[in-house]
């Protein structure tokens, strides 16, 4: 074999902090990478890496050039330390696949599992290979449901998965990611909503105003036009989580007041063309048909909107379409039936849950305050505990048996305290919003515009489906104790 048939790329991946701590840093790997390829007499000519700290973006662009260079530069050999650290998707076994089979002199080097896959690599071989690139898929479907409960639980506790919008700034807060307004761009972003409802402004006045005062992107760019007008539609700044299409509570301070947010969106929307507001439909999204478990989608027909799921099953098919305006009446009818005739006993409820808040406010603080000095205490037993591994007081098996014990405890500790915060954001401070919202809620919506009609239904509506061709509306939780509370009010009044 000549020299240029023996050039060789390694590629060295951590994807997680816990594997780098369980030996699989990317300086172990390349040792081990490095010494297989002094073995086997392969000429390395480049090293490509993917750190721990690398986004999902980040490892596809590497692989893509490590591909492109070795077909640009006709490496044969490339080394990684096993299927995972190459590839977790079927789309890249796909690529690698046809590389081999284009030359049948090309080899992938799978160190560690003992694979050396190529063209004519015998069928067992490739069985293997296929099993490990399996296994690695579902590695990164079951990492994908985890981060999903996570971004869930953290919905839950009021607060958005993932970056803030500007004005707002990332920080830590009892070992969580929460977002508090930022001091030097808050007023700058306050400014801006107040500034484009000024006659004569414009995205576009607005995003050079934005770029002008120094605000640039995640990725210190400039503001695009399209940008700041996504900025602008983000009820972030109102304390609502819009997030994979949903809108949630959210725990962060406000920025701005809801009546200058709607304001905004109303110039926004009547700045769109006609063919847009003509197939905007509030409902577009929300309700489901449980006969067939789809989405109702909307057509504009002779002015009017009809809704029609994907008629998937015998039942829907028989089942006439929905109209707009029958269920315009419908939520109208279900808003009115939660406002309340007497406007004294609203502000009487409002009064005594505002009290209860302050009260089960102080209880949690003290909670957490003894919950958090639990933690300490057993961070510091177990500080204390590795101090005695280290001078020989206590074996390497004991010291791994009370660290995870403390770890356990401190764990269940920290649950506690996530209990007592979605208390808090969810509890007593939801309830009074949303019994607020909901004597207002009717006028709203007669004359509100679609997202404010897909706000209220999103806030006071668990769901809206659709069975047989019948509209249902439920309340949510809260909206439908409240309901039943205040029947029972106003019947006593009445008697």
């Amino acid at each position: 074999m000549n020299n240029q048939k023996l050039n060789t790329v390694i590629l060295a991946r951590v994807s997680s902090k816990s594997q780098e701590e369980e030996g699989y840093s990317l300086d172990s790997q390349l040792k081990l990478l490095s010494l297989y390829c002094n073995q086997h007499d392969l000429n390395v000519i480049k090293v490509f890496k993917i750190a721990e700290t690398a986004s999902r973006d980040q490892g596809r662009k590497v692989f893509k050039e490590l591909m492109q260079f070795m077909i640009e530069e006709s490496v044969y050999h490339l080394v990684v330390e096993k299927t995972d650290r190459f590839t977790r998707n079927f789309k890249d076994a796909v690529v690698i696949d046809d590389w081999l089979e284009a030359n049948e002199d090309r080899r992938l080097h799978a160190v560690k599992e003992n694979i050396l896959l190529h063209k004519n690599a015998k069928s067992d071989v490739k069985f293997i290979w296929n099993i490990n690139v399996s296994i690695a898929k579902k590695y990164t479907d079951n990492l994908r449901e985890e981060a999903m409960k996570g971004w869930k639980e953290k919905l839950a506790q009021g607060w958005l998965p993932g970056f803030p919008p500007p004005g707002y700034q990332t920080v830590s807060e009892n070992h969580k990611k929460i977002h508090v307004p930022n001091i030097q761009t808050k007023d700058i972003m306050i400014d801006a909503f107040k500034t484009y409802l000024l006659p004569g402004q414009t995205i576009k006045t607005i995003t050079e105003k934005l770029n002008k005062a120094g605000l640039r992107t995640r990725h210190n760019k400039p503001y695009s036009k399209s940008h700041v007008a996504r900025i602008l539609k983000n009820p972030f700044y109102i304390g609502i989580n819009h997030f994979n299409g949903v809108d949630y509570p959210g725990a962060q301070e406000k920025l701005i007041s809801e009546k200058l947010f709607y304001k905004v969106q109303l110039k926004m929307n009547s700045g769109q063309t006609k063919e847009y507001q003509k197939h905007h439909c509030p409902y577009q999204g929300m309700i489901r048909c449980m006969d067939c478990n789809s989405l109702v989608t909307w057509q504009l027909q002779k002015g009017r909107y009809y809704g029609l799921c994907r008629r998937l099953n015998s039942t829907c098919k028989c089942s006439p379409a929905l109209k707009e305006e029958n269920i315009d009446d419908a939520v109208k009818t279900a808003l009115k039936q939660v406002v309340c005739p007497y406007p004294a006993l609203i502000n009487w409820i409002v009064q005594k849950l505002g009290e209860l808040n302050i009260n089960k406010s102080k209880n949690d603080d003290d909670m957490r305050a003894s919950l958090n000095k639990q933690i300490h205490h057993y961070r510091q037993m177990d500080d204390n505990l590795y101090d005695d591994k280290l001078s020989g007081l206590i074996t390497i098996k004991k010291y791994q048996i009370k660290h995870q014990e403390f770890n356990s405890k401190i764990e269940n500790l920290n649950k506690e305290i996530d209990s007592l915060n979605i208390n808090r954001n969810l509890d007593l401070d939801y309830k009074i919003k949303l019994i607020e919202l909901s004597q207002k809620a009717d006028l709203i919506y007669q004359n509100g515009t679609a997202d404010q009609k897909r706000l209220i239904i999103s806030k006071l509506f668990e769901n809206l489906t659709m069975k047989g061709g019948i509209l249902s509306i439920k309340y949510n939780q809260v909206m439908t104790i409240f309901s039943q509370k205040l029947e029972q009010s106003i019947n006593i009044m009445k008697g």
